[in-house]
């Protein structure tokens, strides 16, 4: 399906969601309201406790909000089966976490070829996907390693590959290089940025400055609510020395 220029992605409305806790509540999101268009880089950035985790597992179908409008794709949330939920999980979005969420014993080909398994696509295909998907983040020549054998910032950038196999419209990135070295972690904002530069939409939860300015746009979060919604100037070179200091 061809989405329209003219319409977002992404579009949440006075999103809020509230964990209950007997008679306690917690308000983690709110009201929150901004649009992604298809092909943008936005950064969510705020402290621990600002509503960043939350409102990824929102937008990524992990978790439902409490109040509120999730359009994706121009369908509300609460008009996708759970099916219709799965099916978007797995073919339209990737993720990428801090933590790599990596099978440690088996090699980097079979971590890439995993969101596959419930793909539809035929089984066949499977290898030549995850192979393309490998050298896209420069990593053909550890295809068959074991992933446990790898450097943190490898392991990162096969969990990218995981993400891109499927050749997802949208990847979501929850502080990718929270665990890298700073050369490490400018090698994976490298291939994210050039993911973006092939047209995917790419939504970056981060707490560090530096990481964000990667991003065309920064979103931050503050105690569940939106504190400022701006464009990155000179994102590129500001960015890299940053991480090079």
């Amino acid at each position: 399906m061809v989405i329209s220029k003219n319409l977002p992605l992404i579009e949440t409305r006075n999103l809020e969601k509230i964990y209950s806790e007997g008679e306690s509540e917690t308000k983690a999101l709110g009201g929150v309201s901004f649009n992604i268009e298809p092909g943008e880089f936005v950064a969510v950035m705020g402290p621990s406790g600002s509503g960043k985790s939350t409102l990824l597992h929102i937008l990524g179908f992990l978790d439902r909000q409490s109040k509120g409008e999730y359009f994706f794709d121009n369908k509300e949330l609460g008009q996708y089966s759970d099916d219709e939920v799965a099916r978007v999980r797995n073919k339209k979005m990737g993720f990428v976490f801090q933590a790599f969420n990596l099978l440690p014993k088996t090699s980097v080909l079979e971590n890439v070829k995993l969101p596959l398994l419930y793909s539809g696509i035929k089984e066949s295909l499977w290898k030549d996907m995850a192979k393309e998907a490998i050298e896209q983040v420069g990593l053909s020549h550890r295809t068959n390693y074991l992933t446990s054998q790898l450097s943190g910032g490898e392991k990162q950038r096969v969990a990218i590959a995981r993400a891109l196999v499927s050749n997802p419209q949208v990847i979501f990135a929850d502080e990718p290089t929270g665990n890298l070295d700073s050369k490490s972690g400018s090698s994976v904002m490298e291939i994210i940025e050039a993911l973006n530069n092939q047209g995917h939409t790419i939504i970056l939860i981060t707490h560090e400055t530096y990481t964000a300015e990667y991003a065309q746009r920064i979103i931050t979060l503050k105690d569940g609510l939106i504190e400022s919604d701006k464009k990155v100037e000179q994102r590129r070179k500001d960015a890299k020395d940053s991480f090079l200091k």
